[in-house]
Parts: structure tokens; sequence; C-alpha cells
């Protein structure tokens, strides 16, 4: 082989280009070998042989996690004690008295995770200082936790990587590159996502916390997105201003407000601030000395929580956007861009205002830029920029913000006004049950509504029936499109560009609406809809929304709600939540390390076992030193699909019996005789003995009302699985789902009216029974091509087929239009988009206006 001769790539290949001061070579990877996960642990460690410390047993810890758990009051946890000394076997020993020995075990281990520090500031307002205090854990400690736990440690990156084209990971998106550009050489930049919002913790509102919780962009999604180690931890909790009368309302008020929070944030962020000027060494546990340098590449929060966390006025500024300084009349048009803020021009502004004579003069600058005379407590923080990290809202800007508001109230009013009887017809179609009066809920109800809306008003707010209303369904088509690109787990180059030009499409049709109701009292110059025009900004510089998504931390109010009802006594609450929150989380690391000395006794137990096998001469011992490879059996469709819910085997004679009203059951076992001589041949599967395959009617099948199929994305790549079901009585109620299925010639829809196992010869297939919706369409009606909606068409019941249930793809989801028309739901999911969209393409459809 020629040395000098370049390099051959396939299709599909990708490259991973790692920062330049990592020191690490580009490497290319086949598709199907690319991963993401370390290809190699670290050297195992023999674990703690007691784990369950400071508890005498690990009886104990069981029975003090399941009470921390489960919330049981002092008394339930005395009780359940004097339990677990009845029934115990003394294999355990069991010390344990009451609460109080639990309690003091818990605080005993709470130095296995950093702990939370009460702080108190102080800020002047009105010639007087007022007091807060505030609760926070060390960010660079918390991270230390993180860095020496031998699980997560090899999920970590500390490199910025550009993908040849796509993007997912901050790690592999513009910012983080750019911080490390920033650092000394061989510096790795250790990125935390911070959220902050306060919350109701009781019923009524009347108490209130200010939670701030901490992600670190250097992990995976999967695993800073989920629970448990390596997660979401509270890192501070915030003081919360008591409204005065006297005050409240003055612009002085709001700002000495913001000063609060901003103190509060200096001590959560010392240690970032600090140590994004000097970094850190610190050694790390495959044994490399890595000198960190601290960043806030991320914040997580709604508009009025940046606001905050910028310094800028609002709504009614002048310059209402935190990002960028778009002027307040101009925020209804997503068409323009402007400049973007800067935080050291900020900063120069503010400081300018303070060396001004009077307070009107600095007032007078400061509504210029729409900034506050409030010093900003992410200043301090090197390679970081407030106004930067700020990032697009997928929760409240779309779901809960732009739909909720404003589109399903626009649609609600021209719904009302074609009468009741049209609006009852929606609420026949939609889900939940009479949707047209919902005004009220949270951001995943109206997620629901918004993604089933067009299919249940594409008939009835018609081009002829309401021309205003008919527009306004086509912005809202347009904006369910932005919506799924922001969505994507995974975005490419391409993918990006379209996002953009669905912007664009939007922004067009938006002006039209708007011109053509300027008469009526609907005013769209609010920011949440300006903000689309910064989301593919943010994808391409931060990664995807899920990145920066407010949802996976605003579910982690749920808990400090049923702490404040159930285990405090209302008193000093903030001290009471965050000690559970802080014993959850060793419990957590207790329990980890428990499972790691589990696995480890039965590694070792198995090598020993594989020893004496060994030492006994066994021939049959060779397989343990050389595992056999497992083949992949084309009759096998386990890696893909997979039954379950099986029925007892049932005669032909039956079935056809028990569907003898059904026109799709007619000559059920002719037509399987038939399938079956073509499909094995084509399949080069010989038929049995050579012969041609004749099922009597006293053969039997074994149903099925359960399909499961692995499936992979065409979003991320990775595999998922639908659930699909086939059973006339799923809860009382009969469900028959919908599917794609790969022909030879293309791919089409069905509906599954029969799974079952059929024996022939020695093996047994899996087949099903299917009704295809793949009649001709016809011409395309203009209402589907300015709503992007794919229409296909049942064929009469009688010419139902058998498949394999292999060449099944995936689940659909489908809508019954007329007649026997249905349309195919694009908005289930990324994937679900993708496959519609592909559908248009082959189908020959022009998928964009």
């Amino acid at each position: 082989m020629d040395a000098s001769a370049p390099p051959t790539y396939s299709l599909d290949d990708i490259k991973v280009e790692h920062h330049p001061n990592s020191g690490i070579k580009a490497q290319i990877y086949p598709f199907n070998n690319f991963h993401r996960r370390p290809a190699t642990s670290l050297a195992y460690t023999t674990p703690n042989n007691h784990p369950w410390r400071p508890f005498q047993s690990r009886l104990e810890f069981e029975v003090a996690k399941l009470a921390l758990e489960v919330g049981l009051n002092n008394e339930q946890t005395d009780r359940l004690i004097n339990i677990c000394h009845q029934c115990s076997l003394r294999k355990d020993s069991f010390t344990l008295k009451n609460h109080k020995d639990i309690h003091g075990k818990w605080e005993a281990a709470s130095h296995r995770i950093t702990k939370f520090t009460k702080d108190v500031i102080s800020v002047p307002y009105d010639g007087k200082m007022r007091e807060f205090d505030v609760y926070y854990r060390d960010l660079w400690d918390l991270a230390t936790d993180l860095l020496r736990d031998p699980n997560l440690f090899p999920h970590f990156q500390f490199d910025g990587q550009t993908f040849v084209r796509f993007v997912d990971e901050p790690f592999t998106a513009e910012d983080f590159w750019n911080v490390q550009s920033q650092l000394p050489q061989d510096a790795k930049p250790l990125a935390f996502i911070l959220y902050a919002d306060k919350t109701r913790l009781s019923s009524f509102g009347t108490a209130k916390g200010y939670p701030v919780v901490a992600r670190l962009a250097n992990l995976p999604t999967d695993i800073r997105n989920g629970r448990g180690v390596g997660s979401g931890y509270i890192v501070g909790w915030l003081p919360i201003v008591t409204e005065d009368k006297e005050h409240s309302g003055k612009s002085s008020w709001v700002n000495f407000k913001n000063a609060v929070w901003h103190e509060s944030f200096v001590k959560i962020t010392s240690s970032l601030a600090s140590k994004s000027r000097t970094g850190q060494w610190y050694p790390c546990l495959d044994g490399i000395d890595r000198w960190f340098f601290l960043c806030l590449l991320i914040l997580s929060a709604d508009y009025e929580e940046q606001c905050i966390m910028s310094l800028t006025r609002g709504v009614m500024s002048l310059w209402p956007c935190p990002i960028c300084l778009i002027p307040r009349d101009e925020l209804w048009d997503t068409s323009k861009q402007y400049t973007r803020r800067i935080s050291n021009t900020s900063r120069d502004i503010v400081l300018a205002a303070q060396e001004m004579d009077t307070h009107e003069e600095q007032e007078e600058l400061l509504k210029q830029h729409g900034l506050r005379n409030v010093t900003n407590s992410f200043w301090a923080i090197r390679y970081s920029d407030v106004h930067r990290a700020l990032s697009h809202d997928w929760c409240h800007y779309n779901h809960g913000g732009l739909w909720s508001h404003h589109y399903w109230v626009e649609l609600q009013k021209h719904l009302a006004s074609l009468g009741r009887a049209k609006v009852a017809q929606v609420d026949k179609k939609c889900h939940p049950n009479q949707v047209m009066n919902i005004t009220f809920a949270d951001s995943s109800v109206h997620e629901d509504i918004s993604k089933m809306i067009i299919y249940a008003t594409h008939n009835i707010l018609t081009e002829e029936a309401s021309p205003l209303g008919y527009l306004l369904v086509r912005c809202v088509h347009l904006y369910l499109e932005v919506d799924m690109y922001a969505a994507f787990e995974v975005h490419t180059t391409n993918t990006i560009s379209e996002g953009r030009s669905a912007v664009q499409a939007l922004t067009e049709f938006m002006k039209q609406y708007i011109t053509a109701t300027e008469e009526d009292d609907k005013n769209w110059n609010f920011p949440k809809l300006h903000m689309i025009t910064h989301l593919f900004d943010d994808i391409e510089a931060k990664g995807v929304t899920r990145n920066y998504n407010t949802k996976p931390n605003e579910q982690m109010h749920g808990p400090l709600k049923d702490w404040y009802q159930r285990r405090t006594n209302f008193k000093n609450v903030v001290e009471q939540i965050l000690r559970i929150d802080h014993w959850l989380l060793v419990a957590d690391d207790i329990r980890r390390r428990i499972f790691d000395l589990d696995e480890y006794v039965i590694s070792q137990r198995q090598a020993n076992d594989i020893d004496k096998d060994a030492d006994e001469d066994d021939p049959d011992s060779e397989v343990l030193t050389n595992p056999i490879r497992h083949v992949f059996d084309p009759l096998d469709g386990s890696m893909h699909v997979k039954f379950g819910s099986r029925e007892a085997p049932q005669t032909f004679g039956l079935i056809e019996n028990s569907h003898k009203d059904d026109i799709a059951f007619s000559n059920f076992r002719v037509k399987l005789n038939s399938f079956l001589n073509i499909f094995l041949p084509a399949s080069n599967i010989p038929l049995p003995d050579g012969k041609r395959i004749h099922l009597l009617s006293t053969h039997t099948i074994t149903t099925c009302r359960l399909l499961r199929v692995n499936y992979e994305s065409m979003v991320d790549w990775r595999q998922y699985t639908d659930y699909l079901r086939c059973n006339p009585k799923f809860f009382n109620v009969p469900r028959f789902d919908c599917v794609f299925i790969q022909t030879n010639q293309k791919v089409i829809l069905g509906r599954l009216l029969l799974l079952f196992e059929c024996p022939v010869g020695d093996n047994v297939f899996p087949l099903a029974l299917v009704h295809p919706y793949d009649a001709p369409i016809g011409v395309r009606l203009r209402n589907d091509k300015h709503l992007n909606l794919l229409r296909v068409r049942a064929k009469p019941r009688a010419q139902a087929e058998f498949f394999s249930t292999r060449s099944i793809i995936r689940g659909a989801l489908l809508v019954h239009d007329e007649n026997l028309d249905y349309f195919v739901v694009d908005t289930v999911d990324t994937d679900m988009f993708l496959c519609v969209k592909e559908m248009h393409l082959q189908a020959g459809h022009v998928v964009r206006i």
C-alpha cells in the first residue's frame, strides 16, 4: 500500500476535529462506528466494602433512604423502624432507634456532596442597609465532586469539537470552541449552565421559593438533563424581596430588587468568577493534571428572568430585547437583524452613568440603552458574556408564549365567529376534550394542542368561510415548522439553513396577517415573537435547544413543592428544603456506590467460576475464552421488531369464523398461502421440502396484540422504540395503530389489522395483516399545498395485504379527513417530521411555499 496515497473516504463518514489547543488529531469514523460514549472506561478500582457508612449496615441505609424518598414524617419513620426490628432476621445489624438516629446518620454522611453555605448580603435603599439571607453551594467544589466520580468522569468533554455536518452538544458548538481559543495553551474550559426562577411552594402562592440550578455543559445531554449523578443540582436559593407599598413601582425600588438579585448571585458565582481568571489545576482520574478555567456558557431563563440577568428594562423600555438592540416598535418585524448587545459595552455605559452628577442624567443615559443602574454580577466572570449566554427558551417562548397567548387566542376568536357548531366540531376532533374552552394550561398541554390544531381546523377555517382565519392557519403551520426545527436533537448545516428559511417564511405570512388585521385591538409587538430571530444563532453558538430549555429545570420545582407541603413545619422552610435536597443527593451517591460494590462482587464471583471451569479441563471451557459470535438470523426479527401480548394459538378456521363479518379477512388462509409462496423465494428462503405451501384450516397461528419496533431516528441516528397496538379491546376501546411500511417500490402507510406468528416447516415467521393506505390521490388540493399536508387514501378494505413485520419502519399517527382519506401527522416527533418531509419529496410535492 502506498503510504503517500491520499486517504479514501466513504459517503457519510464523520470527521471529528478537536480544538487545536487540545493536541488531539482529527479522526475519521465510519458512520456505523461513530459514538459519543467513552470507548474504554477507567481502570477499575476495588470499591469500598462498606459504602453505606456512616450507617451501620446496608439494611439501615435502605430503610433510611426509603423514609427519605417517600417523605415519611417522624412518627411514620419511627413506626417503620419498629417494624424492621420485629422482622429482622439479624443477618444485618440494625441499630437505628428512631427518626433522630436517621437524621444524625444523614448529617454524618453529608460531607460526600458539597454542602450549602448560608451567607448574608446587605443592600442599601432609601438611606438604610437591608439584609437578606442567601444559600449557595461552591460551584468549583461541586464540579470536583463530579470530576472525581469514576462512573461520570469518562463522559466529560474538555475540548471543543467541530463535527462535519452536525451540532448538538454545547461542546460541538461555536461558543465552547471560542472560549477554549482564548485560554492558555492546554487549558480546559469547565462550562456551566445556570438557571434561576421563582416558583410557588404553596397552593395559594403565598409561599415562594427562588432556586438556582447548575449543570455542567461538559457532560452529554442524556446525563446532564437526566436524573441522578451529573444532572441538575440546586446550587443556590435567592432571597425574595417583599413588596413595600410605599416604594413599589418606583424605578429606584425596581433597581433595588435587581441589586439584591445580583448581590446574591455574586455569592453563588464567586468561585466561578475567581477561577475564570486564574484557572485551577486538578488531578483527574485518568492520571492527568488539567488546568481548568470555569466559564458561564449558558443562562437558561424565561424573558422576565433574562431581563433581570442582563439588567435590561423589560418590555416597556425603548430596547426590550436583552440580546440585541431592537427598538420597541419593531418587535413584530422578524425579518430584520439588529446589533447584538455586548457585556463590555453595557458595563461601560453603566459605569459612565454612575460618574454623572445627578440621578436624572444617569437615568437619561441608561434609558437610551435600556439598562439599569446596577452592577451586573456576571461582569466578573471572564470569557463569558451575559447577553450571549442568554438563550432561546423553547418552553416559554414557543408553547407557553407565542402559541398559548397569541396564536391560540386568535384562532379561538376566528373559530367563535363561525358559530357554536364549528367550535363543537373542533372539540370533537381534538384531544383533550373541550379544547376550545382551554384558556389556562401548562406549556405541555398547549404543545399538544398546537400539534393537532391544523388537522382539526383545516376544513373549518377555510379560505372561503374565514379568509383571515385561513391566513392565520397558514401562519400557524409555519410556526409549527419552526417549532419542529427548534426541537431537533441534532442539527446539520442543512437543517439550520432550513430552519432559518422557515423563520423567513413565517415572517412573510405574519406580515400579511398583521397588515390585514391592523384595525383589530391585537398588538403583535412583543418580545416573544421577536425572539425567534435569535433561535438558530443560539443553536449554532450553544447547540440544540434542549441544552438551554427551561423545562428540565422547572421539573425540579415539583419536588420542592412536595417537600414544602409534607416535610416542613412551614417555618424557616428554606433550610429544611435544602437539607432534604442534600440528603437525597447523598443517598443517591451511597446507592450508586452500593451498586458498584454489587457489580464488583458479581464480577469477582464470575471470574472465579471461569477459573474453576478452566482448571477442570472441560472441552466446553473454550467458549469462555473464545466467545461465540452471535450471527444475525434473517428469520429472526427481534433486533428490529418483537411481538408481545401473545394470545393462545388459534386455527385458521377459528380466525376466519371470528372475523366473518370483516371483509379484510375474506379468504384469509388462501391469501396467506399465496403470500408465503411468493415471499419466501423472494427472500431467498427455501420452501419446505421444495414444495408450495398449503396451510390447512386446522393449522394454527399465534396472534399478538403488541409490536415493538426499533428504528433509527433520521435526526440523531439513535435507536428508539415504538410500541404499536393491534388490539380490539385496549382498555375496552379498539386500537389498531398505523405504520410506515417499506415495500420494494416505496414507503407506504397502512393500518395493522392482525399480528401473528405463522409456523412454516421448522421456522416461525412474524407477519401482519395490513390495510394499505396507498390508493392514488389524484391532483393535490390547494388547501393541502398551502398547509403542507400529506394526504393518503385507503384502498378498499377487501384489499388488505400480508407483510413481514420486519418491513415495518415505525409507527405513524393518521387523522381521518373524509371518506377514505387521512392525513399523516408530521408533528409527533422530529423523526416523523423528517419522514413525512421525505415522503413529500418522493411524491414531488413542493414542501415550502
